[in-house]
């Protein structure tokens, strides 16, 4: 059997062109490179490599091999990822979702049905949860529709309505309901970590302005002190102390401006997450 560190050489040669550059990446001597290609060559009984006197360069048959080691090296990082994530998630729940706001609420649910496992998340994009749960890195997914998916199972979990939030001497203080295109054209503070809602207020306001926050900290003292408007939701208003800070929270009307949360795990793993979908 070929062992794997001379197909990692062989990759790394295959990829850099030249035993200089491949030893360089692999921080080793070209010499040793040199014999490790050797070794390759003495496993298989016949020439791999084209010589002259100034290079070294894969034949026919060093270059299928390369190709087929390149594959192998794929598989076997594949397979390593999905191993590791199988055993992290027999002792975490890692949960992905594409907004902060239902892990407000789900968190809390979690850690108190599952007590004895550490409870992760991450706020990420739809494409990016998705294949984090087919790979095993999330146990459970949030998005903002059901997945027609015979390996998936959804269950409908809770709505989310957005709010603009003004100090009280904003014009649009008095209102009781909004739209987007009234704001359309006011500069906003925003979270940096909202998921989909900033897609959701740049599409519906194209011609606004949005000056994100990395710290939670920061927004809250900018919006302390500032009459740029933001944004608060009926979730984070219930669930985070202070979040109005004294503003006012106006509903926008638009039919964009609720989303719909959906709880998706694989159908495998319904029976260990059944509390916490059912809850």
């Amino acid at each position: 059997m070929i062992e794997i560190y001379l197909l990692e050489q062989l990759d790394a040669f295959a990829a850099c062109g030249t035993l200089s550059e491949a030893a360089e990446k692999l921080h080793m001597t070209q010499p040793t490179l040199t014999r490790s290609m050797q070794k390759l060559e003495d496993y298989f009984g016949f020439p791999l490599f084209d010589r002259d006197k100034k290079r070294l360069s894969l034949n026919s048959s060093g270059k299928l091999l390369a190709e087929y080691a390149h594959k192998l090296l794929a598989s076997e990082k594949e397979m390593e990822h999905h191993v590791r994530s199988h055993h992290r998630s027999l002792h975490t729940l890692h949960i992905g979702s594409i907004a902060p706001g239902p892990l407000m609420v789900l968190l809390p649910t979690c850690t108190a049905q599952y007590p004895e496992i550490t409870i992760a998340s991450s706020v990420d994009t739809e494409k990016a949860i998705i294949q984090g749960l087919l790979s095993d890195e999330y146990g459970v997914i949030i998005l903002p529709h059901p997945m027609d998916d015979p390996r998936l199972h959804t269950q409908a979990y809770i709505s989310e309505h957005l709010n603009l939030s003004v100090s009280v001497m904003h014009p649009a203080a008095a209102r009781k309901s909004i739209t987007f295109r009234e704001m359309d054209g006011q500069n906003f503070i925003m979270f940096s970590q909202v998921g989909i809602w900033e897609d959701v207020v740049k599409a519906e306001m194209p011609a606004s302005s949005f000056y994100k926050q990395e710290s939670m900290e920061a927004l809250k003292n900018l919006t302390t002190y500032s009459e740029l408007p933001s944004f608060t939701t009926d979730v984070s208003v219930a669930h985070v102390s202070n979040w109005s800070n004294g503003r006012v929270n106006i509903p926008f009307s638009d039919p964009s401006a609720t989303i719909r949360y959906y709880l998706v795990c694989k159908k495998e793993n319904t029976a260990k997450w059944k509390q916490l979908l059912e809850s």
